[in-house]
């Protein structure tokens, strides 16, 4: 005989089957639907430029050496970057060039650019990353094409080409090509003893969608920018680019992939503050146990066992602290108040 499955109540027929239950808050009984991203106006807000200031909070420690390396060379100097709006002066001929977004070491911009010997020897660009493919078509084997390919190996360019289906492929590839573009910034300044800048150009067949989003993940990696902080700043380094939706969730996923990893090497360092404060305590048991022996320290004795206390609790992590105090205490249902009848006045 066949068992009918267990029936499981909707939130509202719950509140009707007991009456000492309600909701909490109001809410919706619709699915959710995929978060926006939309890129405030500057002029809007009061402001006509956006400032990126260097920041290295998603880079994984183990990259390359924080103190040297991501100072002077990755951000020359911690220095920040200001990006005017571009708006009221953009001229449309300018979407077939390319356009610097951090001075002086990245660059936007189409493929045609890439042909352009003479740019690219005057901009002395050392390293070209293009983007292949595009969403729903198969990749391909990832080029440059005759004329550019030419230009790069005459110049001694080195190329990273990439070639994928779509965004979910193109997220995968944003942390290899950063830390490509970290390591070849660092490679030429090492490799010229610091007399020359390793500059890279980053574009697409159009320098306007899918190599901007890979502008837009460098920003937020490497230079510890905000995902809106990094859309604005990059649209007004070259304001044709354009961002579809899709576009913009996966660089939101992006950001939040870079945040929890964020939070892993931090609890990684809380847990080797723990260890420190594990081993204080068995440094301590050790005291105890030696001064318990000469006749200093006794078990019923009140006002060490307070001593004691004291230590351990100044020894507690502070990262569990943290986590306690951003603990959620919120319940979707709660028990309704009992109803208190009035009395009738004789």
């Amino acid at each position: 005989m066949q068992q009918n499955a267990p029936h499981t109540p909707s939130p509202g027929s719950l509140i009707r089957e007991s009456g000492s239950i309600t909701r909490a808050a109001p809410y919706d009984t619709r699915p959710p639907s995929p978060p926006t991203v939309d890129i405030p106006a500057t002029r809007a807000m009061g402001r006509t430029s956006v400032v990126i200031t260097p920041s290295p909070r998603n880079l994984d420690p183990a990259l390359f050496n924080l103190d040297s390396d991501y100072s002077q060379i990755i951000t020359h100097g911690l220095r920040p970057q200001e990006a005017l709006d571009q708006a009221s002066i953009w001229e449309y001929s300018a979407r077939r060039s390319a356009q610097k977004v951090i001075d002086p070491s990245l660059y936007l911009g189409p493929l045609s650019v890439v042909r352009d010997r003479e740019f690219m020897m005057k901009e002395k660009v050392t390293m070209v990353v293009k983007k292949d493919g595009q969403g729903g078509v198969p990749p391909t084997v990832p080029t440059l094409g005759p004329a550019a390919k030419k230009v790069t190996e005459e110049l001694g360019i080195q190329v990273e080409a990439v070639g994928v289906s779509g965004l979910q492929e193109l997220i995968r590839e944003f942390p290899k090509l950063n830390e490509k573009i970290v390591r070849h910034l660092v490679q030429v300044h090492r490799r010229s003893s610091g007399s020359q800048t390793g500059k890279v150009l980053v574009c697409c067949e159009t320098g306007n969608d899918r190599s901007a989003a890979v502008v837009v993940a460098y920003l937020i990696e490497v230079w510890g920018a905000g995902l809106i902080e990094a859309l604005r700043f990059v649209l007004y380094r070259r304001f044709c680019v354009a961002w579809d939706d899709d576009t913009r969730r996966y660089l939101k996923n992006y950001e939040d992939i870079l945040m929890a990893k964020r939070t892993g090497w931090q609890d990684q360092e809380a847990n080797d503050r723990d260890a420190a404060a594990a081993a204080d305590e068995r440094r301590m048991n050790k005291l105890k146990r030696q001064l318990a022996a000469v006749g200093f320290y006794s078990d019923d004795d009140d006002d060490d066992d307070e001593m004691w206390d004291r230590y351990k609790n100044s020894s507690s992590s502070s990262e569990e602290a943290s986590h306690q105090a951003r603990g959620r205490n919120f319940a979707p249902f709660v028990e309704r108040p009992p109803r208190v009848e009035g009395r009738r006045n004789n």
